[in-house]
């Protein structure tokens, strides 16, 4: 995966991990300072590496379609606009969020076994 880094502006390397820790969480791995020069905004790409190479990827969209899933069937027994899907449906966002990070599709979330119409 190439990518181009554009020289850290002032302010930008707060952003850059306030951005690592709102995509990825507590699931940040350990990153050696030797692996990306100690800028968060090199470890973005460096995380979302090392996320597919573990296979994260693959079973964060696994995990993502079962909660598809889940809020269909939710919204199916209480309706579509209950509290209990309503509920579902914000527990949902942050997956359909990292999704778009990792370029995960609405295809790949069928292949994972989500029941989208």
């Amino acid at each position: 995966m190439a990518t181009t880094m554009t020289q850290l502006q002032p302010g930008t390397e707060a952003a850059a991990q306030a951005c690592a820790f709102a995509i990825f969480g507590s699931d940040i791995p350990p990153i050696g300072p030797e692996d990306y020069g100690g800028s968060w905004r090199t470890t973005l790409h460096v995380i979302a590496e090392e996320w597919e190479g573990e296979g994260r990827v693959e079973r964060h969209a696994a995990r993502t379609a079962t909660a598809i899933n889940e809020l269909l069937t939710t919204q199916e027994r209480f309706g579509v606009d209950s509290p209990e899907a309503l509920t579902a449906g914000t527990a949902l966002k942050p997956l359909i969020d990292r999704c778009r990070h990792f370029g995960i599709t609405t295809a790949d979330l069928r292949q994972h076994g989500a029941q989208l119409r």
